[in-house]
């Protein structure tokens, strides 16, 4: 029943991908930074005869649809599969809680939304586009032997908007990419101390954790006891992000969010320690408790550098690039037919 149930969120979850990824391109590409894109820096040799409205057309209407058709088309065409993939990394995790792994689907979410698919997305979909005339060709049971200009053919098609696009914002650097980082810097301090807050709640849970595993004198099963620690740090998670918002005023510089830093720190610190000394380490997962460790850390260090928000890209790209690492080797492990013998 518990593998049942996994497997249909999973499901659900791959079923809104193939709604999310345009709804997101659509909303992204409609942003104030990309309403000033035009096509002029393609045909920088003339004049731009697609002036107008099939310009805008093109890049409100159809960008939009073939930025998110390599992502829909694998959530939908390879559906068992992506979902045996998110399943296969959830136990790639091992007995690392369920809080941390949130931590690193959170970290890897707006990374991904924030920063890769806004720069990355037009060149993303220039080798998406005979990606997807694959998996199109795959839907419809043409699956070995693929002749090469059934894949290359219709792939120019698909991919002569995206190149288009892709030319066009790197010609007009400066008008695209500084304003998309202007926005990331702008909320990342934000985004930031909210999963602050999720790693101090973590740290401070576990501790807790910690001293009810050594002076309980009733035996939980495994589940009841991770469930009762998940409550306790949803509600450690609500109190310092009221802290952090009402207090602080979202501000990383706040003498709450900075007291409560170092209370984590300390917490998580000595119940590693122990969880050391007593060979405990590999029932609850070691690996995720550094990240979240060093996730803290990094804010008693922000303050005093010159760019703060590339030391919080850095912390926050690398603990998505963990989970985007293991998604990679699970989709490749992942349950299903082979993809394109």
């Amino acid at each position: 029943m518990v593998e049942l149930k996994g497997l249909m969120v999973n499901r659900l979850i791959v079923l809104l991908q193939i709604f999310i990824f345009p709804a997101y391109f659509y909303v992204w590409m409609n942003t104030e930074p990309m309403k000033s894109v035009t096509l002029d820096g393609f045909f920088f040799w003339g004049t731009n005869p697609l002036s107008g409205t099939p310009e805008a057309v093109i890049l409100r209407g159809i960008a939009p649809l073939i930025f998110a058709l390599p992502f829909s088309l694998v959530s939908l065409v390879k559906a068992t599969r992506v979902a045996s993939s998110y399943e296969l990394m959830w136990r790639a995790l091992g007995k690392v809680r369920i809080d941390t792994k949130i931590f690193y689907m959170v970290n890897a979410i707006f990374c991904l939304f924030f920063l890769i698919l806004p720069i990355g997305a037009p060149l993303i979909s220039v080798f998406g586009a005979f990606f997807a005339v694959k998996l199109i060709l795959y839907a419809f049971g043409v699956k070995k032997n693929v002749p090469t200009f059934l894949v290359v053919i219709p792939g120019l098609f698909l991919a002569a908007i995206p190149l288009m696009i892709t030319i066009a914002f790197f010609v007009e650097y400066s008008q695209v990419f500084v304003p998309i980082w202007d926005i990331w810097t702008g909320y990342a301090p934000i985004f930031y101390g909210v999963v602050l807050c999720l790693a101090c709640a973590i740290a401070i849970g576990n501790f807790l954790m910690l001293l009810r595993e050594g002076a309980s004198q009733v035996s939980y099963k495994k589940e009841i006891a991770d469930r009762i620690g998940l409550i306790i740090k949803l509600f450690l998670f609500g109190g310092i992000l009221a802290l952090f918002a009402f207090v602080d005023k979202w501000s990383l510089n706040g003498l709450s969010i900075f007291i409560i830093n170092i209370i984590a720190v300390a917490l998580s610190v000595f119940e590693t320690f122990v969880r050391w000394r007593k060979q405990m380490m590999k029932e609850t997962g070691s690996g995720g408790r550094i990240m979240v460790i060093l996730f803290i850390a990094v804010n008693f260090f922000v303050k005093y550098m010159a760019r703060p928000e590339i030391a919080i890209t850095i912390i926050v790209a690398l603990s998505a690039c963990i989970f985007f690492a293991l998604f990679i080797v699970a989709y490749k492990y992942a349950t299903d037919e082979a993809l394109f013998e």
